[in-house]
């Protein structure tokens, strides 16, 4: 029923469908090079297209189908290819790895305990060595949110934590961990 609700937002538009990706993103960006990138709960693919038109090849999963038509004609209007993916998280059906980055902007921390358990494990299998899972979410120990420890406990052994910044209310935090092993040389 949870769900229904999230979906029936965007009939109008969500608070969190701004339009601009976050700065957070556009850094990332900035700094590394363009790779294969798995945007995670998309939405209508804002950071999606944004990665696109900087070079990304990019995949985008959501399980709103209203988010995903939105997500489409987005990227149609910038000029630019994303696939986006219709389904659920953490399932990602269809979709492979190995990626270079997954972006997560408010995804992971609405999940359930086992749906969280699963997305560390698809995350592991989608990521290459080295590659980088950022993502944004809220810090409070009930849906939606996930505290920073379990957070870290999630990720614990196939992923190193890189950056983690909460902010000033500690009402929520942006993540960086770095799938562990080495990075695969690129042909």
């Amino acid at each position: 029923m949870r769900w229904l609700a999230f979906a029936l937002r965007y009939l109008g538009r969500p608070r969190w469908d701004t339009g601009i990706p976050p700065p957070e993103v556009v850094a990332y960006a900035a700094r590394h090079t363009a790779g294969r990138a798995l945007d995670v709960g998309c939405g209508t693919g804002t950071s999606a297209v944004f990665l696109a038109q900087s070079g990304w090849q990019v995949t985008g999963v959501d399980f709103v189908p209203l988010a995903i038509r939105r997500a489409r004609q987005r990227a149609r209007s910038a000029g630019v290819i994303v696939d986006f993916r219709l389904g659920p998280v953490p399932a990602f059906e269809g979709i492979h790895g190995p990626f270079d980055l997954a972006l997560d902007v408010g995804c992971l921390h609405s999940l359930d305990g086992m749906s969280r358990a699963a997305y560390a494990d698809r995350m592991t299998e989608l990521l290459a060595p080295g590659s980088t899972l950022l993502i944004f979410a809220f810090t409070s120990p009930r849906p939606p949110g996930i505290p920073p420890d379990e957070m870290d406990r999630l990720f614990a052994g196939a992923f190193a934590l890189a950056d983690r910044r909460i902010d000033d209310d500690g009402h929520a935090a942006w993540y960086s961990y770095v799938r562990a092993g080495s990075p695969v040389a690129r042909a």
